[in-house]
C-alpha cells in the first residue's frame, strides 16, 4: 500500500516538474511572491515555507531546507511545485473564510480536513490554550486575538493560515476552527490545502512536544 501512494507522488511530482518548466519562471515567482535568480544555466527559487526556507534548484529540480539536517520530503515538494504552478498574483484579502467556503467541491473534502486537520489538533490542546499558543509563536505565527488563544502561520508567501482554538471545560467541549484567506484557491487546489493544514497541524503539535520536552530536561 505504501509502495502504490509513493507511486502515485512521485507521478504527481513528475507531472508538477513538468507543468512547471512550461511556464514563465520569473512571473510565476513574481505571482507567488518568491525570491527567482538565474545562476548561469540553473534557476534558484527561494520559498518560504513555514518556519524554514526551502531553495529549489531548476532544472535540477533539487530541494534544499534551511533548517539544519532536515529534508524535503516528496509531499513537501509537490506542494510547493503545486503553489509555484497555481500562483495567480492576486492579493490577499482582509476578511477569512473556513474550508468549507473555499470553493466548488471543497463540502466534499470536509470530513477529509476534520478529520486529519481539526481533530489531532482538539485531541492534543483542547484544553491546553497556553501549549497552543507557544506552539504556535514557537513556528513564527503571528498571534490573533480570537477564541481562547489563536494565531496566523504563513504555509507559503500568500497562504496565511488561523487557527482558533476555543478550550473545554465542564460544560463545553474544546474546539478548533481554521480559517483561510479567499484568494487561496488562485494558489493552491483544494487537496492540497488539506495536505498543507494537516502539515501545519503536525507541526504545531511537534513544536508542543519539542517545548514540553526542553522543559523536562531543564
Amino acid at each position: 500500500m505504501e509502495l502504490t501512494k509513493q507511486k502515485t507522488y512521485k507521478k504527481v511530482f513528475d507531472m508538477a516538474c513538468a507543468d512547471l518548466l512550461r511556464l514563465d519562471l520569473q512571473e510565476q515567482s513574481r505571482k507567488g511572491d518568491i525570491r527567482y535568480e538565474e545562476k548561469g544555466r540553473s534557476i534558484s527559487l527561494e520559498i518560504p515555507f513555514f518556519d524554514e526556507n526551502i531553495l529549489l534548484t531548476i532544472p535540477e529540480f533539487s530541494f534544499t531546507s534551511s533548517r539544519k539536517g532536515a529534508t524535503v520530503n516528496l509531499v513537501t515538494k509537490i506542494i510547493i511545485l503545486h503553489y509555484i504552478v497555481h500562483a495567480s498574483g492576486i492579493p490577499l484579502h482582509t476578511e477569512q473564510i473556513s474550508y468549507e467556503d473555499i470553493g466548488p467541491g471543497a463540502r466534499h473534502y470536509l470530513p477529509v480536513f476534520e478529520k486529519r486537520v481539526a481533530k489531532p489538533l482538539v485531541t492534543a490542546f483542547g484544553f491546553n490554550r497556553d501549549a497552543f499558543l507557544e506552539a504556535g509563536i514557537a513556528l513564527g505565527a503571528q498571534e490573533e486575538v480570537y477564541g481562547s488563544a489563536s494565531f496566523t502561520l504563513n504555509a507559503l508567501p500568500r497562504i496565511p493560515v488561523t487557527f482558533i482554538l476555543w478550550e473545554g471545560d465542564e460544560e463545553f467541549p474544546p474546539s478548533i476552527k481554521i480559517l483561510f484567506n479567499p484568494t487561496i484557491a488562485g494558489y493552491l487546489p483544494l487537496e492540497d490545502i488539506v495536505v498543507t493544514s494537516k502539515l501545519a497541524a503536525t507541526r504545531i503539535i511537534r513544536a508542543a512536544r519539542l517545548k514540553y520536552a526542553e522543559e523536562v530536561i531543564e
